[in-house]
C-alpha cells in the first residue's frame, strides 16, 4: 500500500489544469463531424417518413425502414472511424441536450404524424407527406450541427464530459 511521503511533485498544478485543456481541445477538435454526415442521416430518417407517411404498401414500408436502419448503422460505423469518438446524450452538456431535445421532440412530431398516417389507414395528400419528409431532413441537418457546436464548446469548457471512445 502506498502512502504520501510528504514530498511535494515537481508537476505544477498549474501545468496539471493545462493538459486537462489541452486534452479538451484535442477531443473537441476530433468531435468535428464530417460534412456529409448530418445530410445523410437526415435523408435516412426523411424516406423513413415518407415511406410511412404516404402510406406505402407495408412491404414497401419495411422495406425502406430496414435499408434505413442499415443505412444508420453504416452511417455510425463511418462516423466512428472518422472521429474514432461516440457521442450519445451522457457525452452531453446542458446546451448540447436542449438541441438535442429539441431535435427529438421535431422528429417525434414529423415521425408520429408520418406512423398515423400507417397505423390508422389515413391518406395524407403528397405535398403533406412531402413536407414532413422535407422538416425531417431540414431539422435533422441544421439541429444536428447546432448539437455538435455546443458540445464542442461545452468539451472545451469542461461543461460536458469526454466522450467515449469508439467500440
Amino acid at each position: 500500500m502506498e502512502s504520501f511521503s510528504g514530498q511535494a511533485s515537481d508537476y505544477d498544478p498549474r501545468d496539471a489544469l493545462a493538459d486537462v485543456a489541452a486534452s479538451r481541445e484535442s477531443v473537441a477538435d476530433r468531435l468535428i463531424t464530417p460534412w456529409w454526415y448530418h445530410p445523410i442521416l437526415g435523408a435516412i430518417m426523411a424516406a423513413i417518413v415518407a415511406a410511412n407517411a404516404l402510406a406505402l404498401p407495408n412491404g414497401a414500408v419495411i422495406v425502406v425502414t430496414l435499408l434505413g436502419a442499415t443505412g444508420l448503422g453504416a452511417l455510425v460505423g463511418a462516423y466512428r472511424r472518422a472521429t474514432g469518438l461516440w457521442v450519445d446524450l451522457r457525452s452531453a452538456g446542458p446546451a448540447s441536450r436542449r438541441w438535442w431535445i429539441l431535435y427529438a421532440v421535431v422528429l417525434g412530431a414529423t415521425m408520429g404524424a408520418a406512423l398515423l398516417a400507417t397505423v390508422a389507414d389515413v391518406s395524407y395528400p403528397a405535398w403533406f407527406a412531402v413536407t414532413l419528409a422535407a422538416v425531417t431532413l431540414v431539422a435533422t441537418v441544421v439541429l444536428g450541427r447546432r448539437v455538435d457546436a455546443a458540445l464542442r464548446d461545452e468539451i472545451r469548457s469542461g461543461t460536458a464530459p469526454l466522450p467515449g471512445p469508439a467500440r
